[in-house]
């Protein structure tokens, strides 16, 4: 009852929203508004105040209230506007050159005095800067088309500019957030990977943007907006507009460059040959003059990056060389005479070919190529002057070259190669209409059409890996991951709002609705895994015989192999396909309290709904009293928001001072990926062999000896094909699956979020600004994995969670709820976590001149889970903490502790001809964080990369096997991280990775022709310290933001992890256990890693953002 209720109240309030239909919903317009008064400052009613948008002629009008008021909404972005005022007896007024950006409620006040009066008597008062204004409530910055042309960027992607607002994290973060938890979208259309599979946008994963910048007019991005159409997002948001065409034929062609001369060595090593190049078009004009009017852009970009790894007989960094022992083995192995590393792979080719009839593919060093193209059309239409429409369609087509590998150690033919492609068709239809003087309505549709697919259909052949000593392998065959991976993706959008002012009031009721519908294919492993190793055996005569790997690959005979295969009949590949729907109502009142104060109230319920069930699993309702077919459904979200505006010359010296800030709930979505996990992980769709071979056991005949013909390997693309269990020994029936379900009361996201700031305008054009933003999180998504059940507590107090309370560092018994599941994993909330930060800035935004802004930020993010992969078992099992099941707050992947931001933009014009423009931008910031962790299983989870380590307060605290106390202490002193937690559990993430300089530098040269038109040369150089000096410049991390403090070692003599009673009174490191030990893990330490931190050998240097970039670009704008 629950659900259908709530769902006819929200259908019911769409009906009536959609009666009087509008769309401003997060903003793709602009407007001004303000008060014509007399000479005694007493209202005009009627007065006509008419706004002409002087490139396309486009005339906005409305009529000033009984209080004097008028509202101009819906405007163009952009400019220049002239807006008139007029009244009868009244000389008419006209403020020129006004300029709009995207969602600024521009104040223009009209103080009218009679015909009769002196002309210096004539004012408009009005707000110009758009930092000082009364629409700024919450943490926001606009990005001008001016500053999209000035400042660096190499990827033209949108979130490059996001990094200008002070509370970014780098990267995709916004406040302090998992990127996956922001919002993009273009023309109100949503542009952000809702699925959650690549990196923020669609396209992500074949190396596209979404959208060329070259059609981007500008956007905002916002942390903390108050005005309740802003939804869908519990970090940040991104809101672009694109550009329209004017009743002036205009257009601009461009090409961009750069190879692998235009990026600098590291380490004197260079990056291998690459060339990247793009070609950009844009063109727009009148189609009918002042009425219809269009805009077409076009981009292709072109990437060929060469895999450089030769095959050689002499090592390198650059070289797969196979060392004299691994071809001695070989050879005395198969009775062959293999002399070289070329020998060695067309040996295995040969097996391939011959044996299994599948070519796997060439040697030789070849090329990727990473190729995307993308077209934009868009039509204005102004109707009437009361209602304009707008069609706009945006396709991206990308190909990456991906699957294939080569390095010192692993080596990959070339058939294992595929191609990623991504298809986005996005259509948006916008009207926007004045009705009478004081309601505006803005309607959109939106579909978006993604489909994402990895070719490999005529190279489908099991992932092989031929392991040729332990370090070095090579592979063939389709990935385990790619072999059945495919996704789309529909998305409708229907938004719909109704503006009206009442005296100082402006109402707002709308509505928000999204429909997603899912097709996603994933079944890892879908025509089998397969890995051969050498192996020894017996024989008759009680000798020990040799197999070397590739003998094993001949006769199908692995040492591990993995196969997913269908238990639903008529359903070979079954995919998981669901609808998620969103419906979101909203009421909103923005009160101009006085010409100082303005207040903005709202209230937003935002329903998801997903009607579709997963398949029912019988066997998890009996094991844990929760069905795989509950999806949470229907669970409202409420978000009342609450902002403020108040600006005052307090000084009265013409310096304005702002106070703004809001408070209320901001409610996203998690990505679908991770519901999606409930439809393909019921536990019926799929069985799973995952299964060790000891091939000189298990291949064996009746009479129990080895036998060379029995094969257990199916070269084969078809699924069907693979052994299953019973086809060949050793492989038995796997009776346990994992799971995934979702909690009953599970929410989607929702943060609350508080902010206040004073923004104080400075001589020569400069504004101060102190801010102040904190959120705290609500519904944060947790993962648990409740078919495990604690078996006691270590003496540290860690949970232990092996059977019996037995841990082995290399793999326990665990503890199992019910031992017909491996896994289950359970999505549900928690309200744990929050962020905040202090920023100090300065800014100063001009046309022509110096331009800039320079702020500090002190942040800081905790969480309770980072959400970092698209897999629920990911998130649980990587997840670090000292409960795995019960996870404490910790500092964010996230949070960049200190971050200083410096953006500067000069241009200067001269000699007539020419311009001259200079943007740069620093970024100062505090490392990434990461945990120190132990090596090997603490707690007997049976995972090896989660546990926190116990830092010990003294040698007593300790059972330390490899007795170097005195190095392990003097570690511990020398790391902030560990020594703080000296008798107790290191928090996560406690380390930073060093310090980060980045510095990008973007220069512009123009040239004028003739008749208006320019040529402009652009050179970017991204990391321009490192150009200054090798040695500066390094992106340094931590792979898996963890290191390895220790390991937790097994007792040479029991073989446990951990000591029981029977050990008190052993001699471990130099002192005897006591009873106080029981119940403590055996650790050892290991000199390296003292060496390894002191020479920061630990970390990982980023193999591109540590080198200089070079790009050069060309422009012919007409």
């Amino acid at each position: 009852m629950k659900l259908s209720r709530s769902l006819l109240f929200m259908l019911l309030g769409l009906a009536l929203t959609m009666g009087v239909v509008d769309v401003q919903a997060q903003g793709t317009r602009a407007s001004i508004s303000g008060t014509v008064v007399d000479e005694e400052g007493e209202p005009l009613p009627g007065a006509n105040v008419i706004a002409v948008h002087e490139p396309s002629g486009t005339q906005y009008g409305a009529s000033s209230q009984s209080n004097g008021r008028y509202n101009l909404r819906g405007l163009r972005v952009g400019g220049p506007y002239t807006v008139t005022a007029s009244f009868v007896g009244y000389r008419p007024l006209e403020e020129t050159d006004i300029n709009l950006q995207l969602g600024q409620d521009l104040t223009l006040n009209f103080d009218m005095v009679p015909e009769s009066a002196e002309l210096e008597e004539v004012r408009v008062v009005g707000e110009r800067s758009s930092v000082i204004s009364s629409d700024r409530t919450g943490a926001s910055r606009n990005v001008s088309q001016e500053e999209i042309e000035r400042l660096p960027t190499i990827n033209r992607s949108l979130t490059d500019f996001a990094r200008l607002i002070p509370q970014s994290g780098g990267g995709n973060s916004l406040g302090g957030r998992n990127g996956r938890y922001n919002k993009i979208q273009v023309d109100g259309a949503t542009l952000d990977d809702v699925f959650g599979l690549g990196d923020a946008v669609p396209g992500s994963q074949a190396g596209a943007e979404p959208i060329s910048l070259d059609a981007i007019e500008e956007f905002n991005v916002d942390i903390a907006p108050y005005d309740v159409r802003s939804s869908g997002f519990t970090g940040g948001q991104i809101n672009a507009i694109t550009k329209s065409g004017t009743n002036e034929f205009s257009g601009s062609l461009r090409t961009i460059y750069r190879d692998e001369e235009f990026t600098g060595d590291l380490d004197g090593v260079g990056t291998g040959e690459f060339q990247e190049q793009y070609y950009v078009g844009t063109l727009g004009g009148p189609i009918i003059e002042d009425k219809l009017f269009f805009f077409v852009n076009g981009e292709f970009r072109r990437q060929s990056s060469p895999l450089d790894t030769q095959v050689g007989d002499v090592s390198g960094p650059n070289t797969f060389q196979v060392g004299s022992g691994t071809l001695n083995s070989i050879n005395e192995s198969r009775g062959s005479s293999i002399g070289s590393t070329s020998e060695l792979l067309n040996q295995i080719q040969n097996i391939a070919q011959n044996q299994y009839g599948f070519a796997p593919g060439g040697i030789s060093p070849l090329s990727q190529e990473q190729n995307n193209e993308k077209f934009l059309a868009k039509i204005d239409w102004n109707i009437t002057n009361n209602h304009r429409l707008t069609a706009r369609h945006n396709y991206v087509n990308a190909g990456d070259d991906s699957g294939l590998g080569r390095g010192r150690n692993s080596f990959d033919f070339a058939n294992r190669q595929y191609v990623f492609n991504s298809v986005q068709n996005s259509s948006t239809l916008q009207l926007n209409s004045t009705i009478g003087d004081n309601m505006f309505n803005e309607a959109r549709v939106v579909y978006t059409r993604i489909r994402d697919e990895r070719d490999v259909q005529d190279l489908l052949w099991p992932d092989t890996q031929i392991d040729l000593n332990g370090t070095q392998s090579v592979n063939m065959g389709i990935g385990r991951f790619n072999q059945a991976n495919r996704l789309d993706q529909d998305i409708w959008e229907i938004t719909n709002d109704f503006t009206f002012t009442q005296g100082d009031h402006t109402l707002t009721i709308g509505t928000n609705n999204e429909i997603f519908s899912f097709s996603n294919l994933f079944i890892q492993d879908a025509v089998g895994s397969y890995t051969f190793r050498g192996f020894e055996y017996e024989n008759e005569a009680g000798e020990t015989v040799a197999v070397d790997p590739l003998t094993a690959f001949e006769r199908g005979q692995p040492s591990s192999y993995q196969l997913s295969y269908s238990l639903l009949d008529g359903e070979p590949q079954p995919e998981a396909e669901f609808t998620g729907m969103q419906f979101g109502l909203y009421v909103q009142d923005e009160w101009n309290a006085t010409n100082d104060l303005t207040l903005t109230a709202g209230l937003r319920a935002d329903m998801p709904i997903l009607p579709d069930e997963p398949r029912d699993n019988p066997d998890a309702r009996d094991a844990f009293g929760r069905s795989t077919t509950n999806v949470a459904s229907g669970n409202l979200l409420w978000s009342p928001r609450v902002g403020f505006n108040y600006a005052n010359n307090f000084f009265g010296d013409g310096l304005e001072t702002q106070i703004r800030g809001g408070t209320g709930i901001f409610s996203g979505r998690p990505p679908f990926v991770w519901i999606s996990n409930q439809y393909s992980n019921t536990g019926v769709d799929f069985a799973r062999l995952d299964v060790n071979f000891n091939p000189g056991e298990d291949f064996v005949d009746g009479s129990g000896s080895y036998e060379e013909t029995i094969s257990c390997f199916a070269g084969s693309g078809d699924p069907r094909a693979h052994p299953r269990p019973g086809d060949c020994p050793g492989l038995d029936p796997i009776t346990t699956t994992e799971i995934n379900l979702l909690d009953d009361d599970f929410k989607y996201p929702q943060t609350w979020r508080s902010n206040l700031a004073i923004d104080q305008d400075l001589p020569f054009g400069f504004i101060a600004t102190a801010e102040a933003l904190y959120s705290n999180s609500r519904n944060e998504v947790v993962f648990e994995n409740i078919n495990l059940e604690q078996s006691t507590t270590s003496a540290y107090g860690r949970p232990i969670y092996a059977e019996n309370g037995e841990v082995s560092a290399f793999g326990s018994d665990r503890n199992l709820v019910d031992d017909r599941f491996t896994d289950a994993l359970l999505l549900k909330n928690s309200d744990k976590g929050y962020e905040y930060s202090l920023t100090g800035q300065i800014q100063r935004r001009v046309p022509n001149g110096l331009s800039g802004s320079l702020s500090y930020t002190y942040s800081r993010a905790e969480n309770v889970n980072n959400g970092t992969s698209s897999r629920a078992i990911s998130n649980w099992q990587f997840n670090e903490n000292v409960d795995v099941n019960n996870p404490d707050i910790g500092t964010a992947d996230f949070e960049r502790r200190h971050r200083v931001l410096l953006n500067l933009d000069y241009r200067i014009e001269y000699l007539e001809r020419f311009a001259t423009s200079i943007g740069l931008i620093y970024e100062g910031r505090s490392g990434t964080p990461f945990s120190w962790i132990y090596a090997g299983d603490a707690n007997g989870d049976g995972e090896s990369f989660n546990d926190l380590v116990y830092v010990p307060e003294n040698e007593n605290d300790v059972v330390l096997l490899s007795d170097n106390w005195e190095l392990m202490d003097a570690f511990i002193e020398s790391e902030d991280g560990l020594n703080e937690f000296r008798g107790e559990f290191a928090d996560r993430n406690s380390a930073r990775d060093p310090w980060e300089n980045i510095l990008d530098l973007r220069v512009n040269q123009q040239i004028a022709t003739f008749q208006g038109q320019r040529l402009e040369v652009t050179a970017v150089v991204e990391n321009v310290l490192n150009l200054l000096n090798d040695d500066w410049g390094e992106i340094q991390f931590s792979g898996f933001n963890n290191n390895n403090a220790w390991s937790v070692a097994e007792d040479p003599e029991s073989g446990g992890a951990y000591v029981e009673a029977r050990d008190v009174g052993r001699e471990i490191g130099g002192r005897l256990l006591t009873q106080d030990d029981v119940g403590k893990p055996f650790i050892e330490f290991d000199e390296g890693t003292v060496r390894d931190r002191i020479t920061e050998d630990f970390l990982e240097t980023s193999n591109i953002a540590s080198r200089w970039r070079l790009q050069l670009g060309v422009r012919y704008i007409f």
